[in-house]
């Protein structure tokens, strides 16, 4: 899991657990208003879930009953220094803590279920603000390629992980 995330372009996530998107991040329409402040991928209990990104942990225990895990992205990741990735609903590997080094794709525990990803910037003397992290997922993305008419001799497809946030959008 960890190889493949080195072929990541900067300012992407990789989804922590293979899956589909449960429930979409929604924005909320103030600042302190309802919302779905995640996004949320439907899971297996007791699958991998595994760093979407390089960077300190942060924090590492319980919320209101359910494990989280938070870091600070690496500067080399592209991401600016006052974002926060937030990963929810896992079953922790003890051996994850506050103050602890992970790569893009370690493991930080087993799924308890839903699994959420969140970003928010922190600003000092402002209140967070959560920004939709649907655009930051590494998509595996492959480049097309003709096939001869003998129907042998072509070279395998390639494919990348990139994401829409690495395009400028």
């Amino acid at each position: 899991m960890i190889l493949f995330a080195f072929l990541v372009a900067a300012n992407c996530l990789i989804p922590p657990v293979h899956g589909a998107v449960a429930y979409p991040y929604v924005e909320p329409s103030c600042e302190f208003c309802a919302g779905h402040r995640t996004i949320d991928f439907e899971q297996t209990v007791g699958r991998e879930v595994i760093a979407p990104v390089a960077g300190h942990i942060t924090f590492a225990g319980m919320v209101v009953g359910q494990q989280f895990v938070t870091i600070d992205p690496d500067p080399k990741s592209g991401f600016s220094p006052e974002v926060l990735v937030t990963i929810g609903g896992l079953i922790r590997d003890p051996q994850v803590m506050s103050g602890q080094v992970v790569q893009a794709g370690q493991r930080l525990g087993t799924s308890d279920g839903l699994i959420h990803l969140s970003m928010r910037y922190i600003i000092e003397g402002k209140p967070a603000r959560y920004v939709d992290p649907t655009s930051f997922l590494a998509r595996r993305r492959s480049r097309v390629r003709l096939i001869p008419n003998s129907q042998t001799g072509g070279r395998p497809t390639q494919s990348r992980l990139s994401c829409a946030a690495s395009f400028g959008r």
